[in-house]
């Protein structure tokens, strides 16, 4: 979705762009307050509920839902958006969508680009209908099932994160799991305040009444309350990694520091040996031709049996 405001219409069960007169779902893209503005005249809505949905921190809610309400109903959702963070990470946050369901079409409105695999499961992916509120169920439902598909990369990440365990020396492996729970945070406190709203939806009398609307809901909770699970199901594997790779990454550390002690213990010997006949004073050996060679086999000896001593007493 490239330009800022987008007209549809569904065709076979598939949106397919059109004309402002012919749409039954228009969709308003980090929209300008002069973009909002016009659309509120057009559309007879109120510019401050359209200003408020175009917030990026506006949690999700829904408004005008009861049978004596005259404006059009209200729902804000919020969606994953995969970004860089600022160590290079990959990272979830979270952007709102607001849907106003009119009589004859629906208004979208996203305060940042929506993410491909969204548009293309609203646009297309499954029989879709042009009634708004079948078309608004269509939308959540794609919504909350790419919070399942976000939990499956973020998973997959663990798994590859699990692998390199074992070599952990560094911080990289932290840094990942800082960005993984930060996403987690995120996806829990989006869920967690989206079940409210569509348990509203289900109680309300104004829209999504037929029994068919009410499966169709069912089925838009089902996804919310399984992306909700495996978020808090990675939320406990993250926080034993947390801990493990601490442990690993000081243990290998130990592992490293002990083998460059040895090291250094062997290397000692050569050194000393070597200052004790350096020395500009008379030593013994000092006037035969083989004491270089004496010096050089005995010092190589030394060395071999301390190496051996460490490495028998898992030093090396």
């Amino acid at each position: 979705m490239s330009a800022v405001i987008q007209y549809y219409r569904i065709n076979a069960g598939h949106a397919e762009t059109t004309t402002a007169d012919l749409a039954t779902w228009v969709h308003l893209e980090a929209p300008t307050d002069a973009e909002l503005a016009a659309a509120s005249t057009t559309y007879q809505l109120d510019l401050r509920e359209m200003q408020a949905a175009s917030d990026a921190h506006e949690d999700p809610r829904s408004a005008w839902l009861d049978p004596d309400d005259n404006r059009p109903g209200l729902i804000v959702v919020r969606y994953p958006v995969l970004k860089l963070n600022e160590i290079g990470y990959l990272e979830y946050e979270t952007a709102p969508l607001t849907l106003f369901l009119m009589p004859d079409k629906l208004l979208t409105i996203s305060a940042v680009r929506i993410p491909a695999q969204i548009g293309a499961g609203v646009r297309g992916g499954r029989e879709i209908s042009s009634r708004p509120e079948e078309f608004a169920l269509h939308i959540l439902w794609c919504v909350l099932h790419d919070f399942v598909h976000a939990m499956v990369r973020v998973n997959d990440e663990v798994d590859q994160m699990q692998l390199g365990l074992g070599k952990a020396v560094a911080n990289k492996q932290l840094y990942q799991i800082m960005a993984l729970q930060k996403s987690l945070i995120y996806f829990e406190s989006v869920l967690d305040n989206t079940m409210p709203v569509l348990k509203k939806l289900r109680v309300k009398d104004r829209y999504f009444t037929t029994d068919g609307y009410d499966e169709w809901l069912k089925s838009v909770m089902v996804e919310a309350h399984q992306a909700r699970t495996m978020v808090g199901v990675t939320e406990r594997i993250l926080e034993q990694y947390n801990t493990t790779v601490s442990s690993i990454v000081s243990n290998n550390l130990n592992i490293i520091m002990k083998v460059l002690t040895s090291i250094t213990i062997i290397l000692t010997v050569p050194t000393v040996i070597g200052g004790l006949w350096g020395m500009n004073v008379p030593v013994p050996l000092a006037h035969h031709y083989w004491s270089f060679w004496a010096i050089l086999a005995g010092t190589t000896v030394i060395c071999a049996v301390s190496a051996y001593m460490l490495h028998k007493k898992d030093y090396l």
